[in-house]
C-alpha cells in the first residue's frame, strides 16, 4: 500500500512537471513567434515635403495601405511648410530612434543629402519618392512620372487651354530648389522650344508651397504683366490660388491656368469653367509604392540595375535608369472626371 501511494504522489508530481514543462514550451514557443514578427516588422520613415497638403496625406494613406499588407510600420512626419531644414531634423530623429528605412520626398536635393548619407553611415537604408536627392545619398528614386511626360503634358495642357501656342508665360513653383518641378520646367521649356517656338517664358515665381503666398505672387506679377497668356502651375497647391488671382483681376478668359492639380483643390474651378484641365498621379499609389520599395529594398530583394520589381496591386513596377523606378503615366483631371476621385 505504501508503495502504491508512493507511485501515486510520483505520479501527481510527474503530472504537475509535464504541466509545467508543456505551459514553459507554449510560452517560449510564443515568445519565439514574437521575436520573429518583430525581426520581420521593420520601421519605415516616410517624409513628405510638408504635411498641409492633401496630396501627401493622400500619400500617407497609400502608404498605410501597404503597411498593412506587408506587416510593417510606417511613421509619416514632415515639416508643417516646405522647410528643408525640419526635413533633415526630422532624419536625424528617425535615425537616433533606429529606423530601418527613410524614405523622404526632397524639398531640395542638396541641402538634404548629407542627412540622408548620416542615415546611411548608421546602416539604414535611404530612399526617395516624389523629389529626389543627390543619387549618392540614396539607394533608389521612385518617380511619379518620367520627367519629360510631365513637361510635354503641360505644354499640351497650355496650347489647348489658352487656345494659342504663342505668347508670354509665367510658371509658379513650389521652392526655387525644388527637384522635380525645377526639372519639369526645364523639360517643358525645351519641349515647347522644339515644338511651339513662340512660347516665351517670362518668369518662374516660387509660391513657397503656400496657397495665399501663390496667388500674391501671381496678383502682382499679373498687375505689372496683364498681356500674358497663360500660367503654368507647376505645384498642385498653387494652383487654387493662382486662378484666385486670375479671377480678382477680371483676367478669366484672357489668361489661362494649367498645370499640376488635386482633385480636392481644383474640382470648383474645373466645374466653373476657370481651369480646363489639370494633370496628377495618384498621390496614394506613390505613397503605397515607396513602400514595397522600401521593404525590397531593406530585405535586398530589388537593387540598382533591375528591370522592374513587384509591388502588390500596383503589379510589376518598371525602372527607366539604373536608380529609378517610374510609377506611371501622368492623368489629366477634367470637369467630367474629376468627381470620380475623392482626395
Amino acid at each position: 500500500m505504501q508503495f502504491i501511494g508512493l507511485l501515486k504522489l510520483f505520479g501527481l508530481i510527474g503530472s504537475k512537471i509535464r504541466q509545467a514543462l508543456l505551459a514553459a514550451s507554449a510560452l517560449g514557443l510564443a515568445i519565439a513567434c514574437a521575436s520573429a514578427v518583430s525581426a520581420q516588422g521593420i520601421t519605415i520613415g516616410l517624409i513628405p515635403k510638408f504635411t498641409s497638403d492633401p496630396y501627401f496625406v493622400a500619400a500617407n494613406q497609400g502608404a498605410q495601405e501597404a503597411a498593412a499588407e506587408l506587416g510593417v510600420t510606417v511613421e509619416f512626419n514632415g515639416p508643417v511648410g516646405a522647410d528643408v531644414t525640419e526635413q533633415a531634423n526630422i532624419i536625424d530623429r528617425f535615425v537616433r530612434r533606429r529606423f530601418d528605412v527613410i524614405a523622404v520626398s526632397a524639398n531640395d536635393p542638396d541641402a538634404l543629402a548629407p542627412a540622408m548619407k548620416r542615415a546611411q553611415d548608421a546602416g539604414i537604408v535611404t530612399m526617395t519618392w516624389d523629389a529626389d536627392v543627390n543619387p549618392d545619398a540614396r539607394s533608389l528614386f521612385l518617380n511619379q512620372a518620367t520627367f519629360e511626360g510631365m513637361g510635354r503634358t503641360f505644354v499640351e495642357m497650355m496650347v489647348r487651354s489658352a487656345g494659342t501656342t504663342e505668347g508670354d508665360f509665367l510658371i509658379v513653383t513650389a521652392v526655387l530648389t525644388a527637384p522635380n518641378q525645377n526639372r519639369w520646367i526645364k523639360e517643358l521649356k525645351e519641349y515647347a522650344a522644339a515644338n511651339y517656338p513662340g512660347m516665351n517664358f517670362m518668369a518662374t515665381l516660387p509660391g513657397d508651397e503656400d496657397l495665399e503666398k501663390s496667388k500674391n505672387v501671381t496678383l502682382n506679377y499679373l498687375q505689372g504683366n496683364p498681356d500674358t497668356t497663360g500660367v503654368f502651375t507647376v505645384t498642385g497647391i498653387a494652383t487654387p490660388g493662382v486662378i484666385e488671382a486670375v479671377k480678382q483681376l477680371g483676367l478669366e478668359g484672357k489668361v489661362a491656368v494649367t498645370g499640376l492639380g488635386v482633385p480636392s483643390l481644383i474640382r470648383p474651378y474645373l466645374k466653373d469653367g476657370s481651369l480646363t484641365e489639370a494633370a496628377l498621379w495618384s498621390p496614394i499609389d506613390i505613397g503605397y509604392g515607396a513602400i514595397y520599395i522600401a521593404q525590397a529594398l531593406h530585405d535586398g530583394t530589388v537593387k540598382r540595375g533591375d528591370a522592374s520589381m513587384p509591388a502588390g496591386r500596383l503589379g510589376d513596377l518598371q525602372f527607366i535608369g539604373e536608380d529609378t523606378i517610374l510609377l506611371g503615366d501622368p492623368f489629366i483631371f477634367t470637369a467630367e472626371n474629376v468627381d470620380d476621385f475623392d482626395f
